[in-house]
């Protein structure tokens, strides 16, 4: 009995000590110190980013007409934009990143696999379109295609991208 009442009191004196020991010490424990502004900004850019990707479900399953489709999507946009200039403003640190990043991911995009890749998609394709470059990879004559969402080798009978999901459609693309 002696050594159950020992061994609780031990384990009380250990947890008081625990418990205790920095209010004894005057050691400050580090804590970090967020910008609540820039916080609020981005939650907020993010929540309108989600109502843009919403709105364009809606649009495309046709639960919206294109006209409430147009004006809400513009006002949409405008408010997301307001949003990313304010947050510019307030780390501007983080706008000089974007440049360095974009030229990281276009590297990378370019040297994946050992074969040249294209660094930019075609603007006006609602969809992942495909481009072919020259690249006897397979049988000779035929062409490597390449997903211009993520960069991502794709197979001549492929529909959609192994990698990212996004469904591919041939595009000619001049090779000059």
């Amino acid at each position: 009995m002696w050594i159950t009442v020992t061994i609780a009191l031990l384990i009380s004196v250990a947890a008081l000590a625990y418990v205790i020991w920095p209010f004894i010490t005057n050691k400050v424990p580090p804590y970090h110190v967020e910008n609540d502004e820039l916080i609020e900004l981005i939650t907020r850019k993010d929540g309108l980013m989600a109502a843009i990707k919403d709105l364009e479900f809606d649009f495309q399953v046709g639960k919206i007409s294109e006209e409430d489709y147009q004006r809400f999507d513009a006002r949409l946009r405008r408010q997301a934009i307001a949003y990313m200039q304010q947050i510019e403003k307030i780390s501007p640190e983080v706008a000089g990143m974007d440049a360095s990043i974009e030229a990281e991911i276009n590297r990378y995009r370019r040297t994946v696999n050992g074969h040249s890749k294209p660094t930019q998609a075609t603007p006006t394709a609602p969809k992942a379109a495909v481009v072919s470059a020259p690249d006897t990879a397979g049988s000779p004559g035929e062409k490597a295609r390449y997903c211009t969402t993520c960069g991502e080798v794709l197979s001549p009978n492929h529909k959609f991208c192994a990698n990212c999901g996004e469904s591919v459609t041939p595009v000619a693309v001049s090779q000059n």
